[in-house]
């Protein structure tokens, strides 16, 4: 896939499993503002890093933890969470529908998409007091919150997705997609 098709990916990706989740469009959901990243969870031993630093710091967590994103995206709630291994699986669980999916796509992830933005020379970058918003004409649009050198939550400029992020799997919902695998 050419890297300048994922982001496109990413937006139509959750577009695609809200569609193939049984959900259906809804109000957009409010942004998480970075006060509201206090549920989102960030190891103790982060340093104090710079916005962009904490693009590759993130995404290194990422590869090495896992990572779990609670949004809400289309006004439905969803876990998307991975843990790491070959081949890449995650898991999309909407809380509305109870309703778990495989998804073989990392940069449905915020965290990869931010990682992959960075290295296209066409995405415009604006950094901020503990965020940094990543804008490219073929990836899309969205700001990154940072805490103690992470990314810890994020939100589409246009206000269709919102996150919070936390580096570890969540062992429940990839438990769910196990079985909903083995029975495919």
């Amino acid at each position: 896939m050419k890297k300048s098709l994922i982001p496109l990916v990413l937006v139509a990706g959750f577009s695609l499993v809200a569609g193939l989740a049984g959900c259906s469009p809804a109000e957009v959901a409010t942004s998480t503002s970075p006060e509201a990243t206090a549920s989102a969870t960030a190891p103790e031993t982060a340093l104090e890093v710079g916005v962009l630093d904490a693009v590759e710091a993130s995404y290194q967590l990422w590869l090495s933890m896992g990572m779990t994103e609670e949004v809400t995206s289309s006004g439905d709630r969803y876990i998307l969470t991975y843990e790491p291994g070959e081949p890449f699986l995650a898991a999309l669980y909407n809380l509305e529908f109870e309703d778990v999916i495989p998804i073989e796509q990392p940069e449905l992830f915020t965290v990869y998409s931010a990682w992959i933005m960075l290295q296209d020379e066409a995405t415009v970058i604006v950094e901020g007091d503990n965020q940094l918003q990543l804008t490219n004409p073929s990836y899309g649009d969205f700001t990154v919150f940072i805490e103690d050198g992470l990314i810890v939550s994020g939100e589409a400029a246009d206000g269709s997705w919102s996150g919070v992020f936390r580096y570890e799997p969540d062992a429940a919902t990839l438990e769910l997609l196990a079985k909903e695998v083995a029975t495919e």
